[in-house]
């Protein structure tokens, strides 16, 4: 069976919704403070009522986290179902080299959140588990999909190489202020780690 490289027409409404209310969340947490923002003024600026809101997340804070799932869900679109625990890494790093996301990456949205963390350090830890949720996340589905807990450490290597790899894409993205697409510094990155753990340490 191929891989789903694309999610389905509900999942994206599903994505753009949660979208909608996140970018709205941290303008109004930036414009009046986190404490003086209400779930029913976000649902409104977002377009939305406050029923739906709830329906896809818990409390006004869960609406200020990066969904980091959402990128593992599309990386794992690219997966074949049976790897080789041998053929993780290279297949992950493919996976991730060929995988553009649904939505592309603005530099004003991820700018309104660095800063919104920073004003609001206690949401930072909140952030850091919805990352190391995404990781283990990623981890059980390259065990399952590479014969169980036998692949160890093959699966828990491969998603901490390319999770690592996003965050140096990420990063010098934002310092290059976005001008050029997410996509490139990422293949440069993956080239480079190819190249790296292909070449042989000197004897």
């Amino acid at each position: 069976m191929e891989p789903a490289t694309t999610p389905g027409l509900r999942e994206r409404k599903k994505r753009q919704t949660r979208h909608d209310l996140h970018r709205a969340a941290v303008r109004l947490a930036l414009e009046k403070g986190l404490d003086h923002v209400t779930v029913d003024e976000i649902s409104a600026a977002a377009g939305y009522a406050p029923r739906t809101f709830f329906n896809h997340f818990p409390t006004k804070e869960a609406a200020l986290i990066i969904e980091v799932g959402e990128g593992v869900d599309d990386v794992l679109g690219h997966l074949p179902e049976r790897i080789a625990p041998d053929e993780l890494v290279a297949t992950l790093l493919d996976a991730v080299q060929r995988h553009t996301p649904a939505e592309p990456t603005v530099i004003e949205d991820v700018k309104a959140h660095h800063e919104l963390m920073e004003r609001h350090p206690e949401l930072v830890s909140q952030q850091l588990r919805a990352f190391e949720t995404a990781e283990r996340q990623l981890v059980e589905e390259l065990l399952r999909r590479s014969g169980g807990d036998s692949a160890w450490p093959h699966a828990e290597v491969a998603a901490s190489v390319v999770t690592s790899l996003m965050r140096v894409a990420f990063q010098r993205w934002i310092r290059d202020d976005g001008e050029h697409p997410l996509d490139g510094f990422l293949r440069t990155a993956t080239d480079t780690a190819r190249r790296l753990m292909a070449a042989r340490p000197p004897r």
